[in-house]
């Protein structure tokens, strides 16, 4: 009881002025024995959970094609698994929780330990077959089930503090550095949605699940995700010209962020009263786009379907302007119904991606255009708009576009910047409030 209690009293104690309080040194002791604990079981459950995902998609688009003498998976193959997928969803809504709460709603590190399992059924149903959407907010609701399983016991306060460190643990596995994690948990802090003595206990859990993915002592761990953009040429001197057309590719992103943000809303609408058909026209509506995009196009199937990660290089060294515009347009279409059709996933990898497609974009239209700190403004820019978490959007276009150099921070400012306040300005006009995500 001794370590619910520590959780308890971080997560609940107030201090003589009004403002949170740290626990005393003993509680703090145990809440970071808490934190290192979960930090390590919740980032062995993401890896599973990633390694699962990963050899479903394997198998659905590679292995079982080829078995069936394709040399590839075809358009029509795509929208047959699709539709297994959808009916992978509408399986997990008649779980308990019915599949939980979108990823228009933000992140989310209170789903009760009997609804996670629908998420995470309806997570692999839309990550293998598809769907655009990327795999950060099921490994939160991951992480927080199992932090909720193991303070089973505890306090209410005491188990919602234990959700939250399991949750930012789990999520912390898919960045490949913990500081983009870190940044999301200064952020939230920042916005009232994480109590301040928070922050060493989640800065404890991220370092040791950091740690089963690099392993210690001589033994090998579990393996990082790279987060780069791969074929982007170095980038050392910084233009007026360059910077010009900086501030019009984060217009860009950002509305295209906040298009497809648009497409979805509409579409939840829809499935909030009717969850079969919304599931029917986000499916349809991913399948033929897809189908258009190959068939009409020559656009491959992983430049539009998918969260985005794997088609980074792709997209980078694509030099037709009407492909990439064809990808732009198809991107935003189907993140957009994902985000609002009944998918479960996170919306920060398909963003990141749709901007680094805009930046290209842009990088061939004007040949005087440089695709790679363009890129970086657009990856700032789309992942502000939809998260409205400005100084992770820019580190997040930092690590990404790292390697290419220094001076691309700027861009990524700037993305950031001008990503937040468009979506901003979005909200106003729809009377949302602002501090919701």
């Amino acid at each position: 009881m001794a370590v619910r209690d520590a959780a308890s009293a971080a997560a609940s104690e107030p201090a003589p002025g009004g403002g949170p309080a740290l626990p005393d040194g003993r509680m703090m002791a145990r809440l970071i024995l808490l934190a290192a604990v979960l930090g390590v079981v919740a980032s062995l459950g993401a890896a599973v959970f990633l390694a699962v995902s990963s050899a479903g998609t394997d198998l659905v688009y590679d292995a079982l094609p080829a078995a069936l003498g394709m040399d590839a998976a075809p358009g029509w193959w795509a929208a047959l698994m699709l539709v297994v997928g959808a009916l992978v969803i509408l399986a997990a809504r008649r779980m308990p929780g019915a599949t939980g709460a979108g990823p228009l709603g933000g992140f989310h590190f209170d789903t009760p330990v009997r609804e996670a399992p629908s998420v995470i059924v309806a997570a692999l149903g839309t990550l293998i077959f598809g769907f655009a959407l990327g795999p950060e907010a099921p490994l939160i609701v991951l992480g927080t089930m199992i932090a909720g399983i193991a303070l089973r016991g505890g306090s209410d306060d005491a188990r919602r503090a234990a959700m939250a460190l399991g949750g930012l643990a789990a999520i912390g596995a898919v960045f490949g550095n913990p500081f983009v994690t870190a940044f999301i948990v200064l952020e939230f802090a920042a916005f009232g949605a994480l109590p301040v003595m928070m922050l060493v206990p989640a800065l404890i859990a991220l370092g040791t699940g950091y740690l089963v993915q690099v392993g210690i002592w001589g033994l090998p761990g579990l393996g990082t995700h790279s987060l780069t953009v791969p074929g982007l040429a170095p980038y050392t001197s910084i233009g007026v010209g360059d910077l010009a057309l900086g501030v019009v590719v984060a217009v860009l992103a950002s509305a295209a962020a906040l298009a497809a943000r648009l497409l979805g809303e509409r579409l939840d609408a829809v499935a909030s009263r009717r969850a079969i058909v919304g599931v029917a026209i986000a499916t349809a509506a991913t399948a033929a786009v897809a189908l258009l995009a190959d068939y009409a196009f020559g656009v491959p199937l992983d430049l539009v379907l998918f969260s985005g990660q794997s088609g980074m290089g792709a997209i980078i060294a694509e030099t037709s302007l009407s492909v990439v515009l064809v990808v732009v347009i198809a991107k935003a279409v189907v993140y957009g119904v994902a985000l609002g059709g009944g998918m479960r996933g996170g919306p920060i990898f398909p963003a990141t991606y749709l901007g680094v497609a805009v930046g290209v974009l842009v990088a061939l239209a004007l040949p005087a255009g440089d695709a790679t700190p363009l890129a970086a403004v657009g990856i700032a820019a789309a992942a502000a708009a939809m998260t409205k978490l400005p100084a992770t959007s820019g580190l997040l276009a930092m690590l990404l576009i790292s390697g290419t150099g220094a001076a691309i921070a700027p861009f990524a400012i700037i993305g950031a910047v001008i990503g937040l306040v468009l979506r901003l300005a979005l909200d106003r006009r729809q009377g949302a409030d602002p501090a919701a995500a």
